[in-house]
């Protein structure tokens, strides 16, 4: 613990965060994913960036320590998760990113596994498994190993060695998409599918021929696309059976290297450059067709494609090449597959160099940056703007270039000369060539009056502005390799690859000070010098090849840092509290370290370049720290410092950045030409557009007046149409009536006799039921002499028994007086222990009472004391969250404004584009109407000539209409007054309605409060994290009341930047207030009337339902004490007949057949008692629910 506090109080107050990077790492498979519609994910050195379009920012998913770089990504299919497969010879890692939240979910690494990289990881269909497969291991025991993860859980499950006898190399890994057991993998000579049971178990399915498979992906239609090197394109079904080979294949070598599927197709890219869009044709034999090829930008110098990756709506096609280039295709506004000429593709950000980057500088005045790089360019960077300024290529490779502290210079060292360039708006000039070949190093000096430019192994310096030699400054033996100036320009120090380090002062004619510093068998590869404003002594730091970083002063090492690994390039910031060394240890990641200064060895380290670093520089306000390097990217950090506080007066006076440009006069001539021209053309344009216009409105009008004319004759028509069904339609009721009243005859005739018949049958069961009765009393008559005898016999068992239970009763009265002896000593015994152990108890109470009175008493005032700092707190804590409430308020207005505006563009240039449709739609339609007319009026003949004879029909069936019309108005009558009756019921039904979906919106205004105040809740507890963060760093000044201060109001301003503004009431708004309060206030005074009404009628039918409950219940009572009656009788029955058993068989034969039909015929009676019963209930549960239903409508209507 000592050695880590000491640790942290050495470490720097000054740290890296990485703002932004112009580069991309081409060699990563699967290199480039959409996380959103304006969200793309690729590599850069040791990172992943996640590119935010619409906010023009990036989010830095950094990589493992220890790790050497990536591999491949891979993006789930939900967007949500990320996975990263970094390169480590301890043995290969996958980090799974949130990219929501962007932090680490899980780290995969599987210890038996010493292969130390992942050629290519896949997710799952269903999110929950990852599959990674690893390359060559130098054991040679898990070459290409396939793993298979339940990731979530960081738990491996299986893996198998899928490659064949040769180690052939696998190119890609995937899961079947609708089964995560299944598995493929594809590579040279090597197609396999594989089910994960119990382990992996390869499936029987073999392509056609083996051969170089490139890359694979899963079509829409359960089809899988497989392409090989030769340009074929396989296709096999979702089992991995081998279909056929597409005939429309490129057969080209390396035509097809990787692919993607939409909705429609797939797309594949290629070494030769091309993307080329395959379709679903309707031709079997074709399968699906090329539609279009388009070659991307740089592809005949040999820029091929690697990766290709389509947003979630399929509008977007972003490629990667293997120029490091990065491009996107917009399919908005065109349609990709139609387009006859060929689209154009944009780059993402900006374009980046191609290969290593050797020589960078900053400018002073300007937020520029200029480098050059192998691929013969030179561009300068806006690192505030994040985009490229300007980009020219020449035609030999660029060694070093210097920016001017004004921004309007450059030079640039070539292999044969050095050249003196002006930075123009759109170009670069050259105004002096200096024959100085091969300059691997130039720097202007502090204050741009000279430059230094190094050849070889002597350095010249000249003037800036009238390019005179002023001396040249000799003393290396090998070559010098870098120069820096000290902070008035009167001296310049120098290293080199001979282990020396050398001052030079030019104000007199460049003759060494004699502050020499040699190391023999060293290579220095970087020197900074640093002047004492005390002393005014220089002090020189280097690095080189011996991974020291050493302090030189008066030619002697005066303090020397182990570094433990080769720093290639170090800066020092201008306020002289840090050092920064970019690491350029070959063939592995160039990491930044960050010093405190002077040095004392502690450091930090940021993770950066994937190769090693050539050059680092810093902003002359400490702001921003720039690295370039060997793989292509320009990083660009904020330098953050712990104690850096800028007041309001430093910004006031601090120096604004210079947006002066230089221009020519050849070049505002041409501009102003150009300008000319354009606005004649505009006019041109102008008085075009006015003439198309008045030629389409007098177009339109006379479209419409023929559509008005032709959408009249079609009117009439159908009204004609109309008139002629609503006849037909009365005519069908007329015959619906006929039949109904034919239907209301034969239903009566058949009641009628229904009704015969019932009463025939009811005097058959009067008679029977008769005939039982008379039997019933025989047998009530024999019941009863039988139970006489059985009473006597009864009387005389029962004396027997008191008799004996007498004499028992008498023995057990002795025992029982024993027992109650004994158990009376037993209970004095019991009373005695009882007494003395409550005695005991007692005691112990008291005592624990008394202790635990005083706990209680102490925790009762903690509980007082803590419920006072919690008020407190909590007041603070309510204050502060209303003020982020209104702020966080203003921000999402903001916020929805610029959507709002967004979508209302996108919305009217969808609406153009459905305009033009519409109108190509509606021509066509015309003419679809005309041919319609034409048919319709051939038809309107006919249909006159059937009128003719339908209207002699018509007046023969109104003669015969006539005396039927007595009854049909009888039925109407009939039928209005049971309309009445339903109208009742529909209007009770409408009201229940109503309040129903009154009810149903007031709980949906409801659930959209809670989920309204829930997504404020989440906002508000991020800016609260915020807060504290803040806060945090606030309290870290608290022993500094200055520092705190300034902290606090820095953090109001943050949060409080315009104070809180009171918002005064809009009189509009008052008055419509006032008059929408006055419309509610009457629309309340009507509906209570109206529910007064409504309560009259519920009243009464309430008070009707409880009559018919009263009329129910009684007639319950009575059908339950008839059937009480009936049970009482049935008893009787069955003692009856059982004494009719004992009796004489042949003299009472007609007695037990008697009694078995009285049984039958009363239990048919009492199970239709039971069934009248359950009726019965059952309707007044009805009533009952109608009742409550109805009460619960009334309470509800007085709440609305």
């Amino acid at each position: 613990m000592a050695a880590d506090a000491a640790a942290a109080a050495g470490a720097p107050a000054i740290t890296l965060a990485h703002r932004h990077v112009f580069g991309l790492k081409a060699d990563v498979k699967n290199n480039i994913h959409y996380a959103e519609e304006t969200q793309l994910i690729y590599p850069a050195g040791t990172n992943a960036i996640l590119w935010l379009a619409d906010q023009k920012q990036q989010k830095f998913f950094q990589g493992n320590e220890g790790a050497e770089g990536i591999t491949c990504l891979a993006v789930n299919a939900t967007k949500r998760y990320l996975a990263v497969a970094e390169k480590c010879y301890e043995g290969a890692i996958v980090t799974i990113f949130d990219l929501v939240t962007t932090k680490k979910r899980r780290t995969l690494s599987w210890s038996e596994s010493d292969a130390p990289e992942f050629v290519c990881v896949a997710f799952s269909a269903d999110n929950k498994y990852l599959l990674t497969q690893t390359g060559r291991s130098p054991s040679e025991k898990h070459d290409w190993t396939l793993i298979y993860w339940a990731w979530d859980k960081a738990r491996y499950m299986a893996s198998i060695k899928v490659s064949n006898a040769y180690n052939a190399p696998i190119r890609e890994c995937s899961f079947n998409p609708t089964d995560s057991t299944i598995v493929c993998v594809i590579g040279d000579g090597i197609f396999k599918f594989m089910q994960l049971k119990d382990g992996f178990k390869t499936l029987p399915v073999q392509p056609a021929k083996l051969q170089s498979f490139m890359c694979h992906c899963w079509l829409s239609d359960d089809k899988m696309l497989v392409c090989c090197e030769n340009g074929d394109l396989l296709l096999f079904d979702n089992a991995g059976e081998y279909r056929t080979v597409l005939p429309t294949s490129p057969s080209e070598p390396r035509s097809a290297t990787c692919a993607i599927s939409f909705s429609k197709g797939f797309v594949i890219g290629g070494d030769d450059g091309y993307i080329r869009v395959y379709e679903k044709s309707d031709d079997p034999k074709e399968v699906y067709r090329n539609t279009k090829s388009i070659q991307i930008e740089g592809a005949a110098v040999g820029a091929g494609v690697r990766n290709l990756a389509l947003s979630p709506s399929e509008e977007l096609l972003a490629v990667s090449t293997s120029t490091a280039q990065l491009y996107q295709l917009s399919l908005l506004g065109q349609d990709l597959l139609k387009a006859e000429e060929a689209p154009v593709f944009e780059p993402v950000l900006t374009p980046f160099h191609t290969g290593a980057i050797l020589g960078m500088d900053v400018c002073t005045r300007k937020p520029l940056v200029v480098t050059c790089g192998v691929d013969k360019s030179v561009r300068v960077w806006n690192y505030v703007e994040k985009t490229c300024e300007l980009c020219k290529f020449f035609n030999e490779e660029a060694y070093s270039v210097a920016f001017h502290p004004s921004g309007f210079h450059l030079i640039i060292g070539f292999s044969d000369k050095l050249r003196l360039m002006n930075l123009l708006m759109e170009d670069m000039r050259t105004y002096k060539d200096i024959p100085i070949k091969q300059c691997r190093e130039c720097r202007f000096s502090n204050g741009g009056q000279y430059f230094a430019a190094v050849s070889t192994n002597a350095i010249q310096v000249y003037k800036t502005y009238t390019c005179e030699p002023i001396e040249t400054l000799r003393g290396h033996n090998n070559k010098v390799r870098s120069v820096a100036w000290t902070a008035d320009d009167s001296m310049l120090v120098s290293t080199g690859a001979d282990g020396a380090v050398y001052e030079y002062s030019v104000l007199s004619e460049g003759r060494r000070v004699g502050n020499d510093f040699v190391l023999k068998g060293t290579s220095f590869s970087s020197v900074i010098v640093y002047t004492d404003p005390a002393t005014g002594g220089n002090t020189m730091y280097v690095v080189g090849s011996d991974k020291m970083l050493r302090e030189v002063c008066g030619g002697q090492a005066q303090n020397v840092v182990q570094a433990n690994t080769t720093l290639g390039q170090i800066v020092l910031s201008n306020s002289a509290k840090s050092l920064f060394a970019a690491v350029a240890e070959p063939d592995a990641p160039a990491p930044l370290r960050c010093y405190k200064f002077p040095l004392d060895g502690y450091y930090n380290e940021f993770s950066c370049h994937s190769a090693p670093a050539t050059r680092i520089r810093i902003t002359f306000d400490d702001y921003y720290l720039f690295s370039c390097g060997e793989d292509g990217c320009l990083f660009v950090f904020d330098v953050k410092k712990k104690d850096r506080v800028v007041s309001k007066r430093d910004k006031e006076n601090a120096l604004q950045p210079a947006d002066e440009i230089l221009v020519t006069r050849t070049f505002l001539d041409d501009k102003q030409s150009q300008l000319s021209e354009l606005e004649r053309q505009v006019d041109e344009l102008s008085n075009q557009q006015e003439f198309q216009l008045r030629h389409r409105d007098g177009y339109h009008k006379e479209e419409m007046v023929e559509l008005e004319e032709k959408y009249t004759a079609e009117i009439d028509q159908e009204r004609q149409k109309f008139d002629l069904l609503r006849e037909e339609k009365n005519d069908a009721e007329m015959e619906a009536e006929e039949n109904i009243k034919s239907l209301a005859e034969r239903h009566a005739q058949e009641t009628q006799a229904l009704e015969g018949k019932f009463q025939n049958k009811m005097m058959q069961e009067v008679g029977r039921y008769q005939k039982l009765a008379a039997e019933r009393e025989s047998i009530h008559r024999s019941w009863e002499g039988e139970h006489q005898q059985l009473m006597g016999k009864h009387g005389r068992q029962v004396q027997e028994m008191q008799r004996e239970f007498e004499e028992k009763q008498s023995g057990d009265k002795n025992s029982i007086q024993r027992i109650m002896e004994e158990k009376r000593l037993t209970e004095d015994v019991h009373n005695e222990t009882m007494r003395q152990l409550e005695q005991d108890t007692d005691r112990e109470i008291e005592e624990l009472k008394e202790d635990k009175e005083a706990r209680l008493k102490e925790e009762k005032n903690d509980k007082v004391r803590l419920r006072g700092q919690a008020g407190i707190h909590k007041r603070n804590h309510e204050e502060l969250k209303r003020q982020m409430q209104r702020k966080e308020e203003e921000l999402r207005q903001y916020q929805e404004e610029a959507r709002k505006k967004q979508d209302k563009i996108e919305i009217l240039q969808k609406e153009r584009d459905h305009n033009v449709k519409e109108i190509r739609q509606r021509d066509t339609t015309i003419g679809d109407k005309e041919g319609k007319i034409y048919d319709l009026k051939k038809q309107n003949q006919e249909l006159e000539k059937f009128k003719f004879v339908l209207d002699y029909k018509i007046k023969e069936l109104k003669a015969e209409v006539d005396p039927k019309n007595d009854s049909i108005a009888e039925m109407k009558k009939q039928i209005q007054a049971m309309d009445g009756d339903l109208e009742d019921y529909h209007r009770k039904n409408t009201q229940l309605q109503v309040n129903i979906v009154q009810l149903q919106n007031k709980q949906k205004s409801l659930q959209e409060d809670i989920v309204s105040q829930r997504k404020k809740m989440t906002d508000c507890q991020t800016v609260i994290k915020r807060f504290k963060t803040d806060l945090h760093e606030c309290v870290q000044f608290i022993q500094e009341p200055k520092q705190l201060k300034d902290s606090l109001t820095a953090l109001y301003k943050k949060y409080v930047p315009n104070g809180v503004k009171k918002q005064e009431l809009d009189s509009d708004i008052q008055r419509e207030y006032n008059r929408q309060r006055d419309y509610l206030e009457k629309s309340v005074e009507s509906l209570k009337k109206k529910l007064l009404k409504d309560s009259d009628v519920h009243r009464q039918d309430n008070t009707r339902i409880l009559q018919e409950n009263v009329s129910l219940i009684r007639e319950i009572n009575d059908l339950r004490r008839e059937i009480d009656y009936l049970k009482r009788e049935r008893q009787q029955q069955k003692l009856h007949v059982s004494k009719l058993k004992g009796a004489n068989k042949g003299g009472s034969q007609s007695f037990p057949s008697a009694g078995s039909q009285d049984q039958a015929t009363l239990t048919k009676e009492m199970e239709g008692n039971k069934a009248t019963i359950e009726e019965l209930r059952r309707k007044i549960e009805d009533q009952m629910s109608l009742r409550e239903s109805v009460v619960r409508a009334g309470s509800a209507s007085p709440e609305n």
